[in-house]
């Protein structure tokens, strides 16, 4: 890892207003209290279930949950019906959001609330809605829920449709009510998609890969319309399918229950375009499939009332992937804008740099790998560069995977002080031979050595499946090495880890070793050594990353009388021509 100073600094103001909206929003709709909701309330909902155009659906207040027992506090169950709810086998996954509106004798449409969760009923038609007053913080809806009697049914809050159906078989007394928002991914090659999918479903999220990724112009973000609260916009995309709900000027309310429950956040928001609405309520819930549009602005409330979005700039990490297969001969370039959040980013992190490496192999092969990410911030006038050399039998791209994802999560996890990041690059080239080697054997010349001088360092190496030879690397002596008479010199690999002479199994998904445990040890690492380093914090943060990502695999040390080969830090590093993954060598030399 080195420092290097950018082309331009002028070129991060270009990060800010990469979003396109869709004009102006609307003026905000009335709402309806709580306090006026009773049961065989008839009113209707909005929604899409196809492309972006509008629709609507019956629905019928069933009962009122007005206990701290439910999602938010309170929950108006509701039973939907009609041609819609027909056509797409009760209320899909990516409804959450859709707006019910109550029209009055006064003949006004007033917002009732926003459809959020699924109860795993049979016919998939009782849903759950979050009542508008809490997803706005109106304090005459809290009044509604300090004064109203108790529902007969009591709510409490599960993960997905089969739990909620295990909930109510145990206790018929309880609805069991799970959100009804759908995750997505589109642009990521199939291998990846497992790995990721392993990931995000720590956080109880089920992923579906729609393939390759489509754009299209912006859709006005108004109440019933797609809506999205993305991790990633671009090439790729990343999120939830939701609804908006309701809009007030610039302000964007949907969902109807969390996103991740990250609380003050900054995400992406977006618009969607829903391809197809699968009837599936048997085999585990209808579900529309749908994919993340365009930018719109920024998701800046995660609550467990719903979703807050602001229509505007997009203040998003600017990220680009590229890989170059020079036996191929082909180029591929993923171009995305990330969440500046630091749980988040990481993992997209990994995306950049694994999806152009696929596309370009297209398949699993063998080789060389050279990655160079470059990672600026704001806090810094020069750019934090790392750069690593990695070689297979089998499947060098994974070997490679999980560079980026380590340093933005050092950079953006570390407990010593969290840097704002403006812009990721990842570059990568494939070459298809395999450039690995084991030293076996070493001299020096000229043999009698001065501190300080120069000198040139002979090592003779065994490459993978090749013929031995030697390279000449030139290095000056260390002014440390003093004292007359015969003195032993050590040469090692600089790090062990850059090379995989086994086949590729095919059994495995691309990237699956690449997780949030090897951050996890590498921000850790990181700060450890961060601790010990002199300067204000950020020289720590900067230290301490330098330290961790001290592998270079494409070099060897020179280590002195008295230097420990576990330390990254000791003896002289020259870089080779091969990933140098084992053997070691003894040289006797003399110093005066």
């Amino acid at each position: 890892m080195r420092l290097r100073r950018p082309a331009a600094l002028a070129a991060l103001a270009l990060v800010a207003g990469l979003g396109a909206t869709a004009g102006p929003a609307a003026a905000a709709d009335p709402i309806l209290p709580l306090s006026d909701v009773v049961p065989g309330m008839v009113g209707e909902a909005r929604t899409v279930v196809r492309g972006t155009d509008i629709v609507t659906f019956t629905v019928t207040v069933i009962d009122v949950q007005r206990s701290t027992d439910g999602p938010g506090g309170s929950l108006v169950l509701v039973r939907a019906s009609g041609p819609v709810i027909d056509a797409t086998g009760g209320v899909a996954e990516g409804m959450s959001g859709s707006p019910v509106y109550v029209t009055g004798a006064d003949g006004v449409a007033r917002v009732m609330g926003a459809v959020a969760y699924g109860t795993g009923d049979q016919e998939n038609v009782v849903v759950g809605v979050t009542p508008i007053e809490q997803m706005i913080d109106s304090s005459s809806g809290q009044r509604a829920n300090e004064v109203a009697p108790r529902a007969d049914r009591r709510v409490t809050l599960v993960g997905d449709r089969a739990a909620a159906r295990a909930l109510e078989r145990r206790s018929p007394g309880r609805v069991g009510a799970y959100p009804l928002a759908r995750w997505t991914v589109a642009g990521a090659s199939r291998p990846l998609i497992a790995p990721l999918a392993a990931e995000l479903r720590r956080s109880g999220v089920q992923l579906t890969s729609l393939g390759p990724r489509t754009p299209r112009p912006p859709t006005p973000l108004v109440p019933g319309s797609s809506m999205t609260a993305l991790l990633a916009g671009g090439d790729i995309t990343l999120g939830a399918i939701g609804t908006v709900t309701y809009v007030d000027g610039a302000t964007v309310l949907g969902f109807g229950h969390p996103f991740l429950g990250a609380g003050r956040t900054r995400f992406l928001l977006g618009d969607g375009y829903v391809y197809q609405t699968i009837a599936a309520p048997i085999v585990g819930g209808s579900y529309k499939l749908a994919e993340p549009g365009t930018l719109q602005g920024m998701v800046v409330g995660d609550r467990s009332d719903g979703v807050t979005g602001r229509i505007g700039p997009v203040e998003g990490i600017a990220a680009t992937g590229t890989a170059t297969d020079t036996g191929r001969g082909t180029t591929s370039t993923v171009r995305a804008t990330l969440a500046p959040d630091d749980r988040t980013a990481p993992i997209m992190a990994g995306l950049i740099q694994d999806e152009p490496a696929v596309r370009v192999r297209d398949g699993l092969g063998g080789g060389t790998l050279t990655v160079r990410v470059t990672v600026r911030s704001p806090a810094l006038t020069a750019p934090v560069t790392y750069r690593n050399v990695y070689a297979s039998a089998g499947d060098v791209i994974t070997l490679a995977s999980g560079q980026a994802p380590r340093v933005m999560a050092i950079l953006m996890q570390n407990g010593v002080r969290s840097l704002p990041i403006a812009s990721l690059d990842v570059r990568q080239t494939l070459e298809p031979r395999v450039r690995a080697a084991r030293i076996t054997g070493a001299s020096v010349r000229p043999r009698t050595l001065r501190a300080g001088g120069r000198a040139v360092l002979a090592l003779r190496l065994q490459p993978w499946r090749g013929t031995a030879r030697t390279v000449r690397l030139p290095f000056r002596v260390p002014g440390e090495l003093d004292g007359a008479g015969p003195t032993g010199l050590r040469v090692v690999p600089n790090s062990s880890g850059g090379f995989d002479p086994f086949p590729a199994d095919l059994t495995q998904d691309l990237g699956a070793s690449a997780g949030v445990a090897a951050r996890t040890g590498a921000v850790r690492a990181a700060e450890r050594f961060a601790a010990r380093a002199p300067g204000p914090r950020l020289a720590k943060v900067l230290s301490g990353l330098e330290r961790v990502t001290d592998d270079r695999n494409d070099a060897v040390r020179i280590l002195l009388p008295g230097d420990d080969a576990d330390d990254p830090s000791t003896g002289v590093t020259l870089g080779v021509p091969y990933v140098v993954y084992g053997g070691r060598a003894g040289v006797r030399v003399r110093v005066r």
